[in-house]
């Protein structure tokens, strides 16, 4: 039983929107290319400057050291391909720019995950699995602890209150 219970329903539900996609962005062969602050915070910076291109809405985030999950509702501007294919770009030439390469660095998986996210029941499995994602990972127990996450803006806006994610959400509990 979590120490706190998972949200209701409910509580997702003014925050769902129609449109909405799940993106999984890995390293290639699981290199760790967010493993340092800098290039973690780089995801973050290509992040911006795409959606103030594209005009999308990014409802959830976290980036772990070999792979980063977002939550995103695509803009008139551009699909998920469109925003996925634009963020890989402009962060591999970056990335390479940051390590001090001249040419631009194989960095990403070649496949990666672009699901939609049909209802609520759905969206708020995927927003809990967004911020919770560090615990099952085993880097931090505290969802609270992972700063490279939306996790602080979700208890801010009052999804979760202190103590969800301490312990395995029943939303995210996979049958055995």
């Amino acid at each position: 039983m979590p120490i706190i219970p998972d949200p209701p329903l409910s509580a997702y539900t003014p925050h769902f929107h129609t449109g909405l996609v799940f993106v999984t962005l890995t390293g290639v062969r699981g290199e760790r290319i967010f493993r340092r602050a800098e290039t973690a915070n780089l995801l973050r910076s290509v992040l911006r400057e795409v959606r103030q291109k594209l005009g999308f809405a990014m409802h959830a985030w976290v980036i772990l050291p070999d792979h980063s999950h977002l939550l995103l509702q695509p803009g008139a501007e551009g699909g998920g391909d469109e925003i996925v294919r634009r963020v890989r770009r402009r962060y591999a030439i970056d990335y390479a720019q940051l390590m001090g390469s001249p040419a631009e660095m194989v960095v990403w998986e070649s496949h990666y995950g672009l699901e939609s996210v049909s209802d609520e029941a759905e969206f708020a499995r995927r927003i809990d699995t967004v911020h919770y994602d560090p615990v099952r990972h085993g880097l931090v127990t505290r969802p609270e602890e992972w700063v490279q996450s939306s996790y602080s803006a979700w208890v801010e806006r009052g999804l979760y209150k202190l103590g969800w994610g301490w312990s395995e959400p029943e939303r995210l509990v996979r049958p055995k």
